[in-house]
């Protein structure tokens, strides 16, 4: 059973909806296999990519004799490198969530909710840590990690205090954290919080981890050269920092008549479907459409 309720279905389904049923859709973030699911019912065949290797057994329980997948250890950002490895040119369409699941977030061990330890790496393999962040950046840069992905009222202050608390003991835990940051914030202020007060300094942390930002752009740079003319990339975000990036390259790549835009403003989840699955509220999707190859 999926715990995970993937959203926009019906939304990225009719985005791909001018696509043969045979065609190629690359799932540039695999997770638990909710979207890829939806679209191996309807006939596409699936490339499944996905840093999480957790992710991908989960995935490969769950779409399980649903039809044609191949599932790829890696990084959408690496999607030339992977296409190169499978013999394939171009494909049809491609898809990015860039949400993180509730698999993640409920696993104690993987440090990206406020419990357990402090690690947040999407890929296991990988050597940074959020306890190597909070523990060795020197203050000035932390600040600046907190205050680009995260927190920008008291950015500052969480860095001062995560440094002055550290040279007294290391930071292993994701409860240590919460108590700093909840220290370095007025009450008056996490009162008036819409979400929890920690959220952006958990995010901003896992963004810094992950190279989250970075490896979209580089992805958002490669892809027209991927996608056949007339395929098509739906992208979902969740919040304002990702959005910026999706919208400012499709924007530019729209001007450069490399594709078409389709939704210029982000498709929003209905309210039907926000009752449902309330985390549905914060995604966009963006959709394009590819028109001629970016000129060399």
């Amino acid at each position: 059973m999926f715990r995970h309720i993937p959203v926009l279905t019906g939304e990225i389904l009719e985005s791909f909806g001018g696509l043969e049923k045979s065609a190629t859709i690359v799932d540039g973030t695999l997770g638990k296999g909710g979207h890829s699911k939806i679209l191996l019912e309807n006939g596409f065949q699936i490339i499944g990519i996905d840093r999480d290797k957790e992710a991908i057994s989960e995935a490969k329980k769950n779409l399980k004799g649903l039809g044609d997948i191949k599932f790829i250890h890696g990084n959408f950002s690496e999607l030339g490198q992977i296409l190169q490895k499978m013999d394939i040119r171009e494909v049809d369409g491609i898809l990015l969530d860039l949400g993180v699941s509730t698999h993640q977030l409920e696993k104690d061990g993987r440090g990206f909710g406020f419990t357990g330890r402090l690690d947040m790496r999407m890929n296991r393999e990988e050597e940074l840590t959020a306890k190597k962040v909070v523990n060795e950046y020197p203050e000035e840069k932390l600040a600046v990690v907190l205050y680009e992905y995260g927190e920008r009222v008291h950015a500052r202050q969480i860095a001062r205090t995560i440094v002055r608390y550290r040279k007294k003991r290391e930071i292993e835990t994701c409860g240590q954290l919460l108590k700093l940051i909840k220290y370095s914030m007025p009450e008056g202020y996490r009162k008036t919080r819409k979400h929890h007060w920690a959220t952006p300094t958990f995010r901003a942390l896992r963004i810094e981890v992950n190279k989250d930002y970075e490896h979209l752009e580089k992805f958002l740079e490669i892809f027209p050269g991927f996608l056949k003319k007339g395929g098509i990339l739906s992208v979902i975000t969740f919040h304002s920092l990702e959005e910026s990036i999706v919208r400012k390259r499709l924007r530019l790549l729209k001007q450069k008549e490399v594709i078409k835009l389709i939704t210029k403003r982000g498709i929003k989840a209905t309210k039907k479907e926000t009752s449902v699955n309330p985390k549905a509220k914060h995604a966009k999707l963006w959709v394009a459409e590819k028109k001629h190859d970016p000129a060399l």
